[in-house]
């Protein structure tokens, strides 16, 4: 575990003490926009002086994330969802559920007592794209090349209209993209991702969140916070702050979802790893922490069912240039019964432990967090 520690101090560059820990986070910088005023649209920016924000749970923060992306099978898909609000709820704490526009379509259409009870709940609603939207790298040819208000109007085009799965060209018969799960939901998703290497592109993309109302983006997924400025700013979103993720096993790129049922599931226990990590943070504030998880990490495993409608081969090293066979032959299997259980048993004793030892929190507390409106 102590890799992780060194990887963030690493990433904190700082030479200069820390605040007390439980006092204060220091404070939310601005990571200006880019692509405007001649700057360099590739940069990240400069940072500008923000107001402070502070954070007084002592132990630390932890938000449970679950990335919905499985619109292939949906009955799996949907009854995960039903499950996950049920378990959070049994704990009083809140998770914050990151759709897909065509997950949000597949539900309205087959499964709308998910939507019912999601829309019902206490839960977080964020926003995030899979292939073949062009925001996902490799899929984003259509986007090179165009200028700076171009690129903004397809983006913004990509938000309002549905993808066509087996094409990627817009259908504008149809709403999709971030403004549609915003109409189903009957709320603005708090986190938009933008998952593509292009710097401009991103940068663009954020801006298109921020006009629609979005409060967060993602920069990186499991850590990378700085330790003395945890909250910053990007073209006008927080970026997701997390200093470590209860996701991945350590020394290894698997995760620990699939170690339930193997001879090291007593190593790789969610908590096992939790309260190792809490053991050796030094910083002088407390973690702000990433519990990750698909929805398909708990019914299914290897690559995900729409993988090879979009990349040849199970790594998506090589993105397929449309139009993309929606029948190709699915490289994941589902798991026993008895797999399935022994992940749903880990998952609730990572959340039991969470709920009594840390504060759970979700997109929508961390952006009142970098406020200052919350402690």
């Amino acid at each position: 575990m102590k890799y992780l520690l060194s990887a963030i101090l690493i990433l904190s560059l700082s030479a200069c003490s820390l605040p007390a820990a439980g006092i204060k986070l220091t404070q939310a910088v601005e990571v200006s926009p880019v692509g405007a005023g001649g700057t360099d649209p590739n940069a990240v920016g400069d940072l500008s002086t923000p107001a402070a924000a502070s954070f007084s749970a002592d132990s630390g923060a932890i938000t449970f994330v679950i990335n919905v992306h499985d619109w292939v099978n949906s009955d799996d898909s949907a009854a995960t969802l039903l499950r996950l609000v049920d378990l959070f709820e049994k704990y009083g704490v809140r998770g914050d559920f990151y759709f897909t526009a065509p997950v949000v379509e597949t539900f309205v259409r087959q499964h709308p007592e998910v939507i019912a009870r999601l829309k019902a709940s206490s839960m977080t609603i964020s926003y995030h794209v899979r292939p073949p939207h062009p925001l996902y790298t490799g899929f984003d040819s259509r986007l090179k090349g165009l200028d700076d208000a171009a690129l903004y109007r397809m983006l913004m085009d990509y938000e309002t209209y549905a993808l066509d799965l087996a094409t990627g060209e817009l259908d504008r018969s149809r709403p999709g993209g971030y403004q549609y799960v915003a109409q189903v939901f009957g709320t603005k998703p708090v986190t938009a991702a933008a998952p593509n290497a292009d710097r401009r592109i991103k940068n663009t993309a954020e801006r298109v969140y921020a006009a629609l109302g979005a409060g967060l983006t993602i920069l990186y997924h499991e850590e990378g916070t700085d330790l003395e400025r945890p909250f910053v700013y990007s073209n006008g979103l927080l970026v997701r702050p997390s200093d470590f993720s209860i996701t991945r096993v350590p020394g290894s790129e698997n995760f620990w979802w699939n170690f339930m049922s193997s001879p090291h599931a007593g190593e790789y226990d969610p908590v096992v790893l939790l309260q190792s990590q809490l053991a050796e943070w030094q910083a002088g504030r407390p973690p702000l922490i990433t519990a990750l998880i698909h929805e398909n990490n708990f019914y299914r495993f290897g690559a995900e069912s729409w993988t090879p409608f979009y990349f040849n081969g199970r790594d998506k090293s090589t993105p397929l240039a449309p139009p993309f066979n929606l029948d190709a032959p699915d490289l994941s299997k589902p798991r026993a019964k008895s797999d399935q259980e022994a992940i749903w048993d880990a998952y609730e004793r990572l959340v039991a432990y969470a709920a009594a030892h840390l504060k759970v929190v979700t997109s929508a507390d961390l952006l009142l967090m970098a406020k200052g409106e919350i402690r």
